[in-house]
């Protein structure tokens, strides 16, 4: 589909408290450019946040059929899943691979025992939530961020909270019509016949 746009979601064992105060590196830089948001879940929490609803279809799955690229981490893949990370150090070293893809449009979400931490495009900064939301709002969040199919069942909100300005969507449209205008004026132009180009025929 070539959203042009980076989605990692790492799923991992991760403690609350390891996300909220490890003073690694990676998660200082996590926690200062993105946001931290306690989840709740009814069932399974990452079924939940990746499906949107209690359960169903997950984003992953969607994105897949609709024909998004959903592959490993690496720069092409619109959507990357990295289940069943086990540890601070291997975590530490699935974020490491991640910003390694430089994207400067790459959404990064971990997912931990019950939380979430937010990184990267369209993600305010610096953000700690005190109230805990829904673990299916991830999805919609992952789709609204992303430009990524919804799953079938979704019933949840994104969770407004964490994105970075509520013209996030509308900014972007501008940008792409902006940039759409100036392609067809150039087209328009490399078109005209050559004693059209100039006012003194």
């Amino acid at each position: 589909m070539a959203t042009g746009k980076n989605v990692f979601v790492i799923v991992s064992d991760a403690s609350d408290d390891f996300l909220k105060n490890s003073d690694a590196e990676q998660m200082v830089k996590l926690r200062r450019k993105g946001a931290l948001v306690p989840l709740t879940a009814k069932g399974d929490l990452v079924t939940e946040a990746l499906a949107g609803a209690p359960s169903g279809e997950s984003i992953v799955d969607a994105a897949k059929a609709a024909g998004y690229v959903v592959e490993p981490i690496a720069h092409g893949s619109e959507l990357s899943l990295v289940e069943g990370v086990k540890g601070e150090d291997a975590l530490l070293a699935v974020i490491d691979q991640a910003l390694s893809v430089g994207s400067t449009k790459m959404l990064l979400v971990v997912l931990g025992k019950s939380s979430a931490l937010f990184y990267g495009l369209g993600v305010e900064r610096g953000l700690t939530l005190d109230k805990t939301l829904p673990a299916a709002c991830v999805a919609p969040t992952l789709a609204w961020i992303g430009d990524l199919p919804l799953p079938a069942q979704v019933e949840a909100a994104p969770a407004y909270a964490v994105i970075k300005g509520l013209n996030f969507k509308a900014k972007e449209i501008a940008k792409l019509k902006d940039a759409n205008d100036a392609l067809m004026l150039k087209i328009e132009r490399d078109n005209r016949k050559p004693w059209d180009k100039h006012d003194c025929a």
